[in-house]
């Protein structure tokens, strides 16, 4: 994608090379603007080239600069030498890891970018930590080294930025997978050669204008019946607050009339606080066509009680072909009764996390995180409907699209979180929105609402704390679109 760019926009590789070290050197500056002892540490393809670029601008610009190449420049081809050449010119100098003593106040990490795919060399691993054993910032050029730019998978060691400067487009690893633990803050600079900035291959991301143009419309005269009627079924005994959480996140995505049932241990507590939620028992209930939408899962359970549950909610889904969202254990008895997928057509969602995924799929957690995108394209697949994978950069795939939703934070690992997420798509298809619409609204205004709850403090969120903030989300339209924006120079 970057050389159709490059060639689309008539620019030399150079040229690029030399924007993107402009462009890096500007934030460095900007971000850590009292830095002058720097390290520049180089790798053997175009992100070392950058690298010495970065290096020669900060030179003649009065800053101390320690180059550390993981190779010799004499090895250098192409554009990196280049950009080694001209360091050279103007009094340029490398050393040795073994030579760098003293502390800097910044490190530049160009070592391998984009380049990253598998195992690292045992070298490029000796770089890598020994950047992450100083106490100085970095910051990475494109991605930090070690990081595979399209899946966010670490296979062996990564650095650790503090900032990464992304060029030209956003890639997809910088913002799933592990990439988010490493990135540190990230600024996009598109070098002005193409339209990729804030976009990433593969996937689209969300933005609030778009999440805006998805809330349900509501006609002035409408009543409680017309705004949706979800039914929630879960809740075994000692699980009573899953089904009770997604039930109030349903009626504070919009939802006329919510319906838990569950089990008669305590149907008749789950209201005490939430009057306005209605309960039932499974035994007795035989109400299953009232529902608009279903969501079967919160609160499920693995016994007898939780089967026979699972068994008689979906069963009314495909034969009435009721819309559904599966979550929590109930994704746990699909895996387990493999049959249904040969025959369901049902609108259904699914809202794995990356262990109920691997039992959908019979693998490792491992192999989910390795490749979050191949993961969820696998899913829906094989289940067919939507698959929400989430996680940090959570996946929403149907059998056209893949998007990818950038907001939340890890305030939000936490025991409710999804059980409030399934309240929400749930509620959205109650309301009439197609499967696909309701969890990418879902997925999108419960992040969001975690970013706000959030401001108060990550640590210590709970799930009910993103209930007021679902309710502020959907009843304004300021923005809320992140940081991924063009920064360039002034």
């Amino acid at each position: 994608m970057e050389q159709g760019a490059v060639k689309d926009a008539g620019v030399m590789l150079f040229e690029l090379m030399s924007r993107a070290g402009q462009q890096v050197f500007h934030q460095a500056c900007r971000q850590w603007p009292h830095a002058r002892y720097w390290w520049v540490v180089t790798g053997n393809g175009n992100n070392g080239g950058d690298g010495y670029i970065v290096a020669r601008l900060a030179q003649a610009a009065g800053i101390k600069v320690t180059v550390l190449p993981l190779v010799e420049p004499f090895y250098l081809r192409g554009d990196a030498a280049t950009a080694y050449a001209y360091y050279q010119a103007e009094g340029g100098l490398v050393s040795t890891l073994s030579r760098a003593q003293d502390s800097p106040d910044l490190i530049i990490d160009a070592l391998l970018g984009t380049g990253c795919k598998g195992a690292l060399g045992r070298e490029a691993q000796r770089y890598i930590r020994f950047i992450n054993s100083s106490t100085a910032p970095v910051l990475s050029i494109d991605m930090p080294s070690g990081v595979e730019a399209d899946t966010g998978h670490i296979e062996s060691d990564a650095v650790h930025a503090d900032m990464t400067v992304c060029l030209v487009g956003l890639k997809l690893g910088l913002l799933t997978g592990r990439g988010p633990d490493v990135a540190g803050k990230i600024v996009v600079e598109d070098l002005e050669v193409s339209p990729l900035a804030n976009s990433t291959p593969w996937v689209s991301l969300l933005s609030w204008s778009y999440l805006y143009s998805l809330f349900p419309n509501r006609r002035v005269g409408a009543h409680k019946g017309e705004a949706g009627k979800l039914l929630i079924a879960g809740g075994q005994p000692g699980m009573s607050g899953a089904i009770r959480l997604a039930g109030e996140a349903a009626l504070r995505s919009g939802t006329g009339l919510v319906r838990l049932v569950s089990h008669e241990q305590h149907f008749s507590t789950l209201n005490l606080t939430r009057p306005e939620l209605m309960t039932a028992t499974f035994s007795e209930f035989d109400e299953w066509s009232w529902a608009k939408a279903i969501v079967l899962g919160p609160g499920l359970g693995r016994s007898a009680w939780s089967h026979s549950l699972y068994q008689a909610a979906l069963t009314v889904a495909r034969k009435n072909q009721t819309p559904l969202v599966l979550d929590a254990d109930g994704l746990w008895w699909l895996s387990q009764s493999q049959s249904v997928i040969n025959t369901t057509t049902l609108p259904w969602v699914l809202t794995p996390h990356s262990g109920e995924a691997a039992h959908l799929l019979g693998c490792s957690i491992a192999e989910i995180e390795q490749d979050r995108r191949a993961a969820v394209l696998a899913l829906q697949q094989r289940y067919g409907g939507v698959i929400v994978l989430k996680g940090a950069g959570t996946l929403i795939a149907d059998q056209d699209t893949v998007k990818l939703c950038q907001y939340g934070n890890n305030g939000m690992a936490s025991g409710g979180m999804g059980d409030v997420l399934s309240g929400i798509i749930g509620g959205f298809m109650a309301q009439g929105l197609t499967p696909m619409a309701a969890a990418t609204l879902g997925v999108g205004l419960h992040s969001l609402a975690g970013d706000l709850a959030a401001r108060q403090g990550a640590r210590g969120l709970v799930a009910s704390d993103l209930l007021v903030p679902l309710k502020h989300l959907l009843n304004q339209d300021d923005t809320y679109d992140p940081q991924y924006s063009h920064c360039s120079a002034s």
